[in-house]
């Protein structure tokens, strides 16, 4: 394959004989199957024999260029001042390291993350699959409890020695008051994974109750929406005859439409779309699954995404990256079409998430007298609670009921 890439007998013969020389014609297969451009995968090439020839400076050989290895790139890289180019950006050899390694991750040449893991790493994944199995839980939030939760095992120690004490000071002592978004999230990871101790039989029952609440003030502002007109605006912004725009117009009728989180999009498999039907079959946070009435605009864009805008990958997601490597996005990339859909349209929005056209559904729904039970049962939501902050939304209607402060004249 890199005869196929590179004309230079030399050339060829110089980077087949450095100590990636036996991986390269497989990586070079490899990156055209992901979709890379001839430049990129040439580039790549070039990269990657100079991150090999730089491991062996240190003492590394080609089973020793994983996870650690990058690391230790990088670090040699910010010592010389150049962990970054002029750009921003990483310069082209780690990024080409990263893609090399995951490479080599893939065929087996070298140990996954996982396996590399420290012991408090190791109990860590052992939670996210107790979590996953048993509570449902995200990948994405299992990701935001791995600090909360290493920082807890590398500070209190062995779990038989904690106490309802030891735990309270700890958590009083990390906590931020100016950060309760923050500090909420510590308290729920290290609450998970006490629950999760105390099955495994390694810290004494209860010891979960020893984390205190921290104070929500739940109700407390008005949701952030958009007006319908603007909503239209936003999805007539995507130009359907390029890929990206056919793409962004789905993921857009799908949010703006169904309700859909940016999770919930980015996860959507064929098998979900139940054409027949014409519905489409989700789950909330709770993985329980219900089906949806799938629009008519809505199957219209995703249809034609599939067939003028999606990559040919043999892969079940429905939403593929534009970009190589052709991989299904992620609920960043969700959130991103909308930031971009508000900058193409020139709308004034109150901000640039995928939640804006969630909350704006459900404001449109309150504003067409559709019931908060009916709002919640699309939405999904497990409580009533949740849904009862839309109740705010029309103001008119809470000023007929609000009345006046005692001893006070009205306003």
């Amino acid at each position: 394959m890199l005869t196929a890439y590179f004309k230079s007998a030399s050339t060829i013969a110089r980077y087949r004989a450095g100590s990636a020389g036996p991986h390269l014609d497989r990586f070079v297969a490899w990156l055209a199957d992901q979709g890379y451009r001839r430049v990129s995968i040439r580039r790549h090439v070039r990269e990657v024999v100079n991150f090999a020839a730089w491991a062996e400076s240190v003492g590394l050989g080609t089973a020793s260029l994983d996870r650690m290895a990058l690391t230790r790139l990088h670090d040699d890289l910010t010592a010389r001042g150049c962990q970054r180019d002029p750009s921003g950006n990483r310069p082209h050899i780690y990024q080409s390291a990263c893609v090399f390694e995951h490479f080599l991750e893939t065929i087996g040449a070298v140990r996954p993350a996982l396996l590399t893991a420290t012991k408090a790493s190791a109990l860590f994944v052992e939670f996210c699959e107790w979590m996953a199995a048993h509570r449902g839980t995200r990948d994405i939030t299992l990701a935001s409890y791995r600090l909360p939760v290493e920082s807890l095992l590398g500070s209190l120690g062995h779990p038989d020695t904690y106490s309802a004490q030891r735990l309270r000071a700890y958590f009083l002592q990390q906590v931020n008051p100016t950060q309760p978004a923050k500090s909420k999230n510590l308290a729920t990871a290290m609450r998970m994974l006490l629950r999760f101790l105390i099955v495994r039989g390694d810290c004494a029952p209860g010891l979960d109750f020893a984390i205190p609440t921290v104070a929500r003030w739940r109700l407390s502002a008005l949701p952030k929406y958009l007006p319908s007109a603007s909503v239209e605006a936003l999805i007539a912004s995507c130009d359907p005859s390029v890929p990206l725009g056919a793409r962004d117009r789905a993921i857009l009728l799908l949010i703006a439409r169904l309700g859909l989180r940016a999770s919930d999009v980015s996860s959507l498999q064929f098998c979900q779309l139940l054409w027949s039907k014409g519905a489409v079959r989700v789950a909330g946070k709770n993985r329980q699954e219900v089906e949806l009435p799938m629009p008519q605009d809505v199957g219209d864009a995703i249809l034609h995404y599939l067939q003028h805008g999606r990559p040919r990958l043999a892969s079940e997601a429905v939403f593929i990256t534009t970009m190589a490597p052709f991989i299904p996005i992620t609920r960043v990339v969700v959130g991103k079409t909308v930031a971009r859909a508000i900058r193409q349209s020139g709308i004034e929005a109150p901000n640039r998430g995928a939640h804006l056209l969630r909350h704006s559904l459900a404001t449109s729904m309150v504003g067409d007298g559709i019931s908060l039970v009916a709002i919640g049962a699309l939405l999904r939501h497990t409580s009533i609670e949740t849904t009862t902050i839309y109740a705010k939304v029309d103001v008119n209607l809470l000023k007929e009921v609000v009345q006046p402060w005692p001893g006070a004249a009205p306003c």
